[in-house]
């Protein structure tokens, strides 16, 4: 037992020495409210007084009191530093190792002046511990002392110290591997304690709480049979149990009443008031208590406790490895190039090990641009836009001039179909900009071990970045120009007896047919257009159709029917149909509208495939087949030939620093990774 618990006290100096640390030592956190009896409770268990005096609030600072049930040894020792046989009680303090306390005024002086060097003179409050070992015959316990819970202003602090002190207070309950020790008055409605408060709110099923009930002495004769309820766990549902305990008197503290007496009192005043129950309460009993729970809570935390501590040193050796400073600085810088382009590439090509299941990252976010977001885009575009059929006819009179046209104007055309294209270069263009920006998003996206190197060489970062960044500007402003003269040569260069814009053709008209009833306005039989200026003969299919033949032969008249359109298209699309100068100007129109709207749809779907192609093709591959040898010709070379290693592996503010602190808490961690396996043997 003593020597688990004393494994603890080494933990937490350890700990207490580096400062901040994620670790979740196992140990007893005391809260209580100002004026609550909660240092009594703790000079008690002591035998000794020596925690600050005075009105408001004392305790400003956490205060790691291990009681330390010394051995011959830890005797021995201290007779060597102070040559007096006589001392059977002192201290140390964790800033101060080598200095004996056997003074306890003392003790109480030195807390309050290392309170004003960690807090400040000004009553502040701070998260910095003060670690106190006071070596004693009776027992083992280790406690975290915190400020009473208050709401009034401390010194020149503009917010309330309680809040200040509400946040120190949960950062240690909330802690699993904490037990709560809440220090209760009886002579005070329980349903407005601030402990029990706090401690409900972390440990709402009360599993690692214990509450110690003070000033039993100071209620009233009358309602000594509602604190016997109170004390057998009727009123206060905490698993580990009810102690009370009668202190110090104010009274008694001025008098300097001995603790011995003080314990003497407690016990003939449980004993008198309390004959059913005393035997379980009292400051001896509640020490026995708490020394169980805590042996029991150690052992119980063990595994957890170890498995962080491990995680945690895996943690700190690898960031450690990132922080470590180069032996050779041209191979480091050579080696650090490589794995930039390693991690760049596998980050784009989905070879990554450490794959997100939160979001879409890498080459996975380029695809969803090029191959969801822009044929969404451009999918969404009408043909048609912006183009009536009042326009249309103006540009087909325009376009004829002094002579009548025949019946397809490929000049309109042209100057609609190049129209309408137009609509698709903007979508097409945003794309390459899109994907540029998603390029050099994942460069911070790569290895983290990596980008915390380049985080402290900001030079190397900066220049590796400007070469990417080049790179990109060079590929967007050559993959815009090849995508914009692709599309330029649609525009210029119709090819009206492409069999697959025939065949978009046809089977467009053949969905607007088959949704018509009767005479939908096409063709009639002799080849011209009907009054309502769409295609029959040539466009339709017999609803007269035989329904009962054999699939097969359906296919085949279906393809025979296709071809026998797509021949007559030939016929209108070459201007020798004899049949336009009957045809009346709407219904030309109609012609025009339908074949640009066709052709529009016929080039729409040959850049939905073009666009992306290129972009992997002109910017994605082209920029990760050049990254390296860019980084070395533009950046490392110079570095070479320069000599400018020295310059450029200059750490970045505060890097210094961090490294000497993941250091020390390593060592930490490797410290208290020996101590624990002796905690195995229990």
């Amino acid at each position: 037992m003593k020597l688990l618990i004393q494994i603890v006290n080494k933990l937490q100096d350890v700990f207490a020495v580096i400062g901040e640390h994620k670790i979740e030592l196992p140990q007893i956190v005391v809260v209580g409210s100002q004026s609550s009896g909660k240092s009594s409770v703790l000079e008690s268990l002591v035998g000794k007084s020596f925690l600050p005096l005075g009105t408001g609030i004392v305790t400003r600072a956490p205060l790691i009191l291990q009681m330390i049930r010394y051995s011959k040894a830890d005797l021995e020792d201290m007779i060597k530093l102070t040559n007096n046989h006589n001392i059977k009680c002192w201290a140390t303090f964790l800033h101060k190792p080598s200095k004996i306390y056997d003074n306890f005024n003392e003790v109480r002086y030195e807390i309050e002046n290392r309170t004003n060097v960690l807090a400040g003179a000004n009553k502040g409050i701070t998260h910095e511990p003060i670690v106190l070992k006071i070596f004693t015959p009776s027992y083992d316990l280790t406690f975290v002392d915190l400020p009473g819970i208050t709401k009034v202003h401390v010194g020149n602090k503009s917010e309330y110290t309680n809040k200040q002190i509400q946040e120190l207070i949960l950062k240690y309950v909330q802690q699993p591997n904490s037990i709560i020790l809440a220090v209760v008055t009886a002579n005070t409605d329980l349903s407005t304690s601030e402990s029990l408060k706090i401690a409900r709110k972390m440990d709402p099923e009360g599993v690692r709480t214990i509450a110690v009930v003070t000033k039993l002495d100071l209620i009233d004769k009358g309602t000594i049979q509602d604190t016997t309820n109170l004390l057998c766990g009727h009123k206060i549902p905490v698993k580990l149990g009810i102690i009370g305990v009668v202190n110090r008197s104010q009274k008694d503290i001025i008098n300097n009443k001995l603790m011995k007496e003080t314990v003497k009192s407690e016990k003939e005043f449980l004993r008198l008031n309390y004959p059913n129950i005393y035997k379980n309460h009292g400051n001896k009993e509640l020490a026995k208590k708490i020394q169980g729970i805590l042996v029991r809570h150690i052992k119980e935390t063990y595994p957890i406790l170890l498995k962080k501590l491990n995680d945690s040193k895996i943690r700190l050796q690898n960031e450690l490895r990132t922080l470590k400073t180069p032996d050779s600085k041209v191979s480091f810088v050579l080696g650090l190039f490589k794995d930039i382009y390693k991690s760049y590439c596998d980050t784009i090509q989905g070879n990554r090990k450490d794959v997100s299941d939160k979001i879409v990252m890498g080459g996975a976010g380029i695809a969803q641009i090029i191959n969801e977001e822009y044929l969404e885009k451009v999918n969404n575009i009408d043909p048609l836009l912006d183009l009536s059929e009042e326009q249309i006819r103006i540009i087909l009179l325009n376009t004829a001039g002094i002579t009548k046209s025949s019946f397809i104007n490929l000049k309109a055309l042209e100057n609609m179909i190049g129209r309408q294209l137009s609509n698709l270069i903007a979508p097409s263009l945003s794309s390459v900009d899109f994907v540029r920006v998603e390029m050099l998003k994942m460069y911070d996206s790569i290895d983290e071990n990596i980008l915390q190197i380049l985080k402290r060489y900001p030079k190397i970062n900066s220049d590796v970045r400007n070469v990417l960044n080049t790179m990109l500007d060079e590929k967007l402003i050559n993959l815009k120009e090849s995508i914009i003269s692709h599309i330029e040569t649609y525009q210029t260069c119709l090819n009206m007896t492409n069999p697959l814009f025939l065949l978009k053709l046809v089977r467009s008209s053949i969905v607007e047919c088959n949704t018509a009833d009767g005479n939908d306005g096409t063709f009639d039989d002799n080849g011209t257009f009907d009054d309502n200026g769409t295609f029959d003969d040539v466009l339709t299919i017999s609803d007269n159709q035989n329904k009962d033949n054999e699939e097969s032969d359906e296919e085949k008249e279906e393809e025979e029917e296709e071809e026998n359109k797509i021949q007559k298209f030939k016929l209108l699309l070459s201007g020798l149909n004899d049949s336009d100068q009957t045809v009346k100007s709407s219904k030309q129109v109609k012609i025009h509208k339908r074949l640009t709207y066709c052709y529009f749809e016929f080039i729409r779907e040959i850049l939905g495939d073009y666009v992306p192609k290129r972009i992997q093709h002109k910017m994605v591959n082209l920029v990760l087949d050049d990254f390296e040898h860019n980084l070395s010709e533009k950046v490392f070379t110079p570095y070479v030939l320069n000599q400018s290693f020295d310059e450029v592996l200059v750490e970045e503010d505060g890097i210094v620093e961090h490294r000497i602190k993941v250091e020390q808490l390593l060592d930490a961690v490797n410290k208290a990774l020996q101590n624990m396996i002796d905690i195995q043997c229990f």
